[in-house]
């Protein structure tokens, strides 16, 4: 990823003060980025790198916990992978990350954005990532839901993902992803069912995929849904059909009920327009 780290980094710094730390692992990389990190490094002094062995034991979920064992604060921003540009909006979902927390009166729980998650690191620490390469986010969702420990919220997206430079990485990428994604969406959906009409409706009608990916999807959607429903945790048939509903929070609802106590959310006029205003749309 050498080639969009310092855009990445670049992106947090104009956002952060010396509340926070920037915690980056590189696992085991040979193109020089390691090399890219440490000259940032000496730019930023609130920025710390782990550079690893390659261990191919060790998959994304698995390094993701490295980088919470590093971190330094109480809390952890998750999902800030190094192909991404962020908008100037990360201070501001902290911000109401903190804003739940009191109006609610509720700790150690994880809020789930838009691509952008925020967790105590000591709920992090008791519920690690599983270490696999892709789908491990939707399968911690899955298991804090299961205890009560997620909140959601919508939100217009705040990133933006730096396209890959050459075709194979891309196609590489691109068929791993999907069918991890059917596999795990198979095997953490409330109903299996719906997962599959929902997955044949994108495919055949008003799809947001281009016709590629919907010929790709539907070639692999039978073997990554068998996989996914043989590999399905027996505790996931024991949560209600709607749990991942539960859990969705309406932040203006929540500003109207604990208006009189606590005032508005701390929010100016252009972060309530990202995560409020038109959460509807998304």
């Amino acid at each position: 990823m050498k080639g969009t780290l310092s855009l990445c980094i670049e992106s947090l710094v104009k956002q952060i003060n010396n509340d926070f730390e920037i915690v980056v692992v590189d696992d085991g990389s040979n193109d020089k980025s390691v090399e890219t990190l440490l000259n940032l490094k000496e730019k930023y002094p609130f920025m710390r790198v782990f550079p690893l062995q390659r261990d191919r034991r060790r998959k994304l979920g698995e390094t993701r916990n490295v980088s919470i064992k590093a971190a330094r604060g109480q809390y952890v921003l998750l999902h800030i992978d190094a192909d991404d540009v962020w908008e100037p909006y990360l201070p501001a979902f902290v911000r109401i990350y903190h804003e739940i927390e009191k109006r609610c009166d509720i700790d150690n729980f994880m809020l789930v954005g838009m691509q952008i998650h925020m967790a105590s690191r000591e709920l992090m620490i008791s519920n690690p990532y599983h270490n696999i390469y892709y789908g491990e986010d939707r399968i911690l969702w899955a298991e804090l839901g299961s205890i009560g420990k997620l909140i959601k919220i919508n939100h217009k997206e705040i990133r933006t993902r730096i396209p890959l430079k050459g075709n194979k990485k891309k196609l590489k990428k691109l068929i791993s992803s999907q069918y991890s994604g059917i596999s795990i969406a198979f095997s953490y959906a409330s109903s299996r069912y719906q997962t599959l009409i929902s997955y044949l409706r994108r495919i055949f009608f008003n799809s947001d995929w281009e016709f590629k990916l919907s010929l790709l999807n539907f070639i692999m959607l039978m073997p990554a849904m068998l996989n996914g429903c043989i590999n399905r945790p027996k505790f996931v048939n024991q949560l209600p059909s709607n749990y991942r509903n539960l859990f969705d929070l309406n932040l203006k609802e929540l500003e109207k009920k604990t208006l009189r106590i606590y005032g508005e959310l701390n929010l100016n006029e252009k972060e309530r327009n990202i995560f409020i205003d038109n959460n509807k749309d998304y």
